[in-house]
C-alpha cells in the first residue's frame, strides 16, 4: 500500500480495506492496527496460582517460609517481618510495628505462612479478604544497599469498582523528634514524596519513608503525631482487575545520610525485578521503561540488543537514525530521538519505536536494516531487526527514565502516539449547549470513547469535563516528525494537548443534569427571578449559590452573601457561563442542577463602607476605633471573607480589631 507524506488521508475503512487486500495477495505490509507485542515465555502457573490471584503479579511459590521473616540488607540493617507483613522491631528498635496496612479502617493479619523467590531476597504472604478485595504483600529486602521495598496487590474480582482507603500506621518506639521531607518542610504537604523521621534515642536509626513519586497523581496524606506515623490512600480499585501500591523504607542512624539518599532516591532500577502486569497497575509511582504498552529494559551504563532468545547484548548503539514505513509513510527517526524500539506482533520486522516527548510509532523496518553496537570489549555487531526482540539506549539526560511531555499527542487506535503541531489545526465541539470553539491552549484532553459511539468528552486545563462531537471528521495538522497528514476522526482515541490540569479554586463550579463539571464564571450580568414577593434582579458577584429544581425547569433557590435565600422561577431561559480558561456557554437553565460560587461580594456600597469602618480601626481617637469595630459587627457573617483579606494589614492594632470582629461573628 502506497503511504502518502503529503495531504494523505488516514480512513480506518480505507486501511482496513487495503490491509485485505494486501493480505489477499500475500504481501506483508503492517501499516493498519498493529497486534500487541507478543509477551516472553513464561512458566506455566502452579496448581496454586489460581489460589494466589492473577498471574504475573505474584512470587512462583519456589519456597514455603513461616513468619517471623528475619533478614539483614545490605547496609547491615535487620527487618524482621511478621504476619502483619509489617515490621516488628528492625534495628535496636527503630520500629514499635512498623507499615501495618489497613483497609477500609479495619487492620489485615495474615497467615503465618509465605512463600519465597528464588534467591531469597523476597517473600509474599496473602490472600486476605476484605469485602470484595484480595489483598496480598509483597516485601523485598535489598542485599546490596539498606533498603526495603513493600508491594501491596489490591485484586477485585467482582463486577464493580471498589473505592476504599488504605492506611499504612507505623509505631514508633517512642516520639518522633524530627520530620523532615522531600521539599525540606518538617510536615509533609501536597508538595512531598517522601519523608525522614527520627526518635530522640541514639541507638534508634532514623528512617526514610519514600511513599510516592514525585509526580504522581495519586499522592497521600501523611499525619506524624507523637509516636504514630500515618499515610493514607484513597485507593480505587477497577471491576476484575488489580491496583498495586509500592513504597520503600530505609534505616540508618545517620538521619542526615537518610535525607540525602531521600533527595537521590529513584525508584525505576528497583522495580525492574517486577513484572510488567504488575508495574502497569502501581498507581502511586511513575513507572519508567515503557508506555502504551511497551515495555523496554534499560540500563544505566550500556545500551542494550536483547535478541529472539531474551539473551542481552551490551555495548554503545552507534546508529545515527533508524526509518520505519508507518500509517503516515515513511519517517526517518534521528537516533537521539528515539529511546528504543520493542518488536511488534506484524511479523519479524514491525517494530514500534519509542520517542522522547512520549511518541510511539509502530511501522515496518527495512529487510536489511540492522542495529549496529559497538562492544566494550572490541569489535562492533550488526544485529538485524528481524533477530531482535527489542533495544535500548541507556538511561542519560538526554534520554531520562521518565518520559517528559513535550507537547499535543495524537493517540490512534493503532497504539501510535503521534506529537504534531497544534497551530492552526481547526476544532469545534457539538454540544447540547451549541457548537463552540476548541482553543489547543485551553484543553488538557479530548477523549473519543469506542467506535459508533458519538460522545465524546473535552477536558479543559482547569478540569471542566464537556460532552459532545468533536468536529471536523477529518483533522488537518503537520506532524513533529514531519509529514502533513489529514487524520480520520474515527483513528482516534484521544488528543491529549497538556499533561497535567491547572485547577483553581477561586473558579465557580457549575454541576450539570448530563453529569458535566464546569469550572469559570457566571457570564450574565443580572439575574432576574420571580419570586412570590416579587422581582428580584440580582447581580451574580453577590449570589453564594443556586439550586435548581430537577422537575420544574428554571425554578431556583438562590443563596446571596449574607445568608438570605430566595425562591423563584428564572426569567431567562438560558444562563450563559465562562469556562476560564474557555469558550462561553449559552446552557438552558433546565440542564443546570447547582451553581457554587468561591466567593459571595456584598453589594457595592456595603463593600465602600467595610472599606470605609476597617480604614478607621487604625484611627487615632480610640471612639473613632471602637465604632468601626462595632459597624464591622453590625455588618454580620456575610463580610467575613473580606474582612479575612484584611488580616495582614501592616497595623497590628487593626489586624487585632479584624480578628476580634471575625470571632465575634463566629468565624
Amino acid at each position: 500500500m502506497e503511504a502518502k507524506r503529503e495531504g494523505s488521508t488516514l480512513s480506518l475503512a480505507a486501511l482496513v480495506l487495503a490491509w485485505a487486500a494486501h493480505e489477499a495477495a500475500g504481501q506483508l505490509v503492517q501499516v493498519a492496527v498493529p497486534a500487541p507485542m507478543p509477551p516472553r515465555a513464561a512458566p506455566a502457573p502452579d496448581a496454586g496460582q489460581a489460589k494466589r490471584g492473577k498471574a504475573g503479579l505474584h512470587l512462583p511459590a519456589n519456597k514455603r517460609i513461616s513468619l517471623p521473616w528475619v533478614v539483614t540488607d545490605g547496609a547491615g540493617y535487620r527487618w524482621d517481618i511478621q504476619q502483619y507483613g509489617s515490621v516488628n522491631q528492625g534495628t535496636n528498635g527503630a520500629y514499635s510495628g512498623g507499615l501495618c496496612l489497613y483497609v477500609g479502617g479495619s487492620r489485615l493479619s495474615f497467615s503465618s505462612q509465605g512463600w519465597t523467590n528464588a534467591d531469597g531476597s523476597e517473600i509474599e504472604i496473602g490472600p486476605r479478604a476484605h469485602g470484595n478485595l484480595r489483598v496480598h504483600r509483597r516485601i523485598k529486602v535489598y542485599r546490596d544497599r539498606g533498603l526495603a521495598r513493600w508491594v501491596d496487590i489490591f485484586e477485585n474480582p467482582s463486577a464493580q469498582a471498589v473505592t476504599v482507603e488504605i492506611r499504612l500506621w507505623s509505631d514508633m518506639i517512642t516520639t518522633v523528634r524530627q520530620t523532615v521531607t522531600s521539599s525540606g518542610k518538617n510536615s509533609f504537604t501536597a508538595e512531598d514524596h517522601a519523608f525522614v523521621t527520627a526518635v530522640g534515642i541514639n541507638s534508634a536509626p532514623a528512617l526514610m519513608h519514600y511513599v510516592c513519586s514525585p509526580r504522581s497523581k495519586l499522592r497521600p496524606r501523611v499525619t506524624v503525631q507523637s509516636d504514630d506515623i500515618n499515610v493514607y490512600y484513597k485507593l480505587t480499585v477497577p471491576a476484575r482487575d488489580a491496583t498495586v501500591l509500592c513504597y520503600f523504607e530505609a534505616q540508618n542512624r545517620s538521619s542526615a545520610a537518610l535525607i540525602k539518599q531521600m533527595k537521590d532516591f529513584k525508584p525505576a532500577g528497583l522495580l525492574r525485578d517486577l513484572s510488567p502486569s504488575l508495574r502497569r497497575r502501581i498507581v502511586n509511582l511513575r513507572v519508567p521503561g515503557g508506555f502504551g504498552g511497551v515495555e523496554l529494559d534499560r540500563s544505566n551504563s550500556s545500551d542494550v540488543v536483547r535478541n529472539r532468545h531474551g539473551d542481552p547484548i551490551y555495548g554503545t548503539i552507534t546508529n545515527e537514525s533508524f526509518r520505519l514505513e508507518t500509517l503516515f509513510g515513511p519517517i526517518t527517526m534521528p537516533a537521539g530521538d528515539v529511546i528504543g524500539l520493542a518488536a511488534g506482533g506484524g511479523g519479524d520486522r514491525h517494530f514500534r519505536a519509542l520517542l522522547t516527548g512520549g511518541q510511539i510509532l509502530a511501522g515496518q523496518m527495512a529487510a536489511d536494516a540492522n542495529v549496529v553496537l559497538k562492544l566494550p570489549a572490541g569489535g562492533t555487531l550488526r544485529v538485524p531487526f528481524a533477530a531482535m526482540e527489542q533495544c535500548a539506549f541507556r538511561v542519560s539526560k538526554q534520554r531520562p527514565e521518565e518520559t517528559e511531555f513535550a507537547g499535543p499527542l495524537l493517540v490512534l487506535r493503532t497504539g501510535d502516539r503521534v506529537a504534531f503541531d497544534p497551530a492552526g489545526v481547526a476544532l469545534t465541539f457539538r454540544t447540547r449547549h451549541g457548537v463552540v470553539r476548541l482553543a489547543p491552549e485551553q484543553l488538557l484532553t479530548v477523549a473519543l470513547d469506542k467506535e459508533g459511539n458519538g460522545v465524546h468528552r473535552a477536558t479543559f486545563l482547569n478540569g471542566s469535563q464537556l460532552a459532545g462531537i468533536l468536529e471536523p471528521d477529518r483533522l488537518s495538522l503537520t506532524l513533529k516528525l514531519g509529514p502533513k497528514c489529514t487524520v480520520d476522526r474515527n483513528l482516534l482515541l484521544a488528543i491529549r494537548f497538556a499533561e497535567e490540569e491547572q485547577t483553581n479554586s477561586a473558579l465557580d463550579t457549575v454541576l450539570l443534569s448530563n453529569g458535566d463539571e464546569l469550572f469559570g464564571r457566571i457570564a450574565a450580568k443580572r439575574l432576574t427571578l420571580a419570586t412570590r414577593y416579587g422581582e428580584a434582579t440580582l447581580e451574580p458577584v453577590n449570589v453564594a449559590a443556586i439550586s435548581l429544581s430537577r422537575t420544574h425547569l428554571g425554578r431556583a433557590a438562590v443563596r446571596l452573601w449574607d445568608g438570605s435565600v430566595l425562591r423563584g422561577q428564572f426569567r431567562a431561559d438560558t444562563l450563559p457561563f465562562e469556562i476560564s480558561p474557555g469558550p462561553t456557554l449559552a446552557i438552558y437553565v433546565g440542564q443546570y442542577v447547582r451553581i457554587d460560587r468561591s466567593q459571595a461580594l456584598p453589594p457595592e456600597k456595603v463593600r465602600k463602607q467595610l472599606l470605609q469602618w476597617i480604614g478607621q480601626l487604625g484611627a487615632e481617637s480610640y471612639q473613632d476605633r471602637e465604632a468601626a469595630t462595632k459597624g464591622l459587627v453590625k455588618m454580620g457573617k456575610g463580610v467575613l471573607p473580606m474582612l479575612r483579606e484584611h488580616l495582614d494589614a501592616s497595623d497590628p492594632e487593626v489586624r487585632q480589631r479584624i480578628q476580634e470582629v471575625i470571632e465575634r461573628l463566629g468565624g
